[in-house]
């Protein structure tokens, strides 16, 4: 079987949903919003902790590059990976960093996973509004 990569925009059934989400991850981090962006679907629903809906691989983008267009730094880290069925929580943390100083929040990430891409990513201030949002998706893809 040959190697997958990132460019395949197909997860191995064998390689799960965790895994997809730890991937997207370590491609954020090690090369930004454009090395994760294979890994979503193009269709990707993004919705960030302030309840914005960015829709679409242009969305993603725009998105993370509103934070270079005001000269600040957008990062993300994960801690812990917690499968759910066809999604994944992730807890983590965000820092923003500006001339100003530096903001950052512990948040929960929900990763929707769909035909092995991940399909919505959703940012959420407490595990509760996070699990209400996977209860929630679990509902819709009924």
């Amino acid at each position: 079987m040959p190697p997958l990569h990132l460019t395949d925009k197909v997860v191995s059934v064998m390689e799960g949903s965790h895994d997809l989400v730890r991937r997207m991850w370590t491609a954020y981090r090690e090369g930004g919003v454009e090395s994760a962006l294979p890994l979503l679907d193009p269709d990707v629903e993004f919705v960030a902790v302030d309840g914005t809906t960015y829709p679409g691989h242009d969305g993603v983008r725009g998105f993370f590059n509103a934070f270079d267009e005001q000269g600040q730094t957008f990062e993300a880290s994960p801690y812990s990976f917690e499968g759910r069925g066809e999604a994944v929580l992730v807890a983590g943390h965000r820092r923003i960093r500006s001339a100003d100083g530096t903001s950052g929040a512990y948040l929960y990430f929900v990763h929707v996973i769909r035909d092995g891409l991940i399909s919505r990513l959703s940012a959420h201030t407490t595990r509760e509004s996070a699990l209400a949002d996977l209860r929630d998706s679990e509902q819709t893809a009924r």
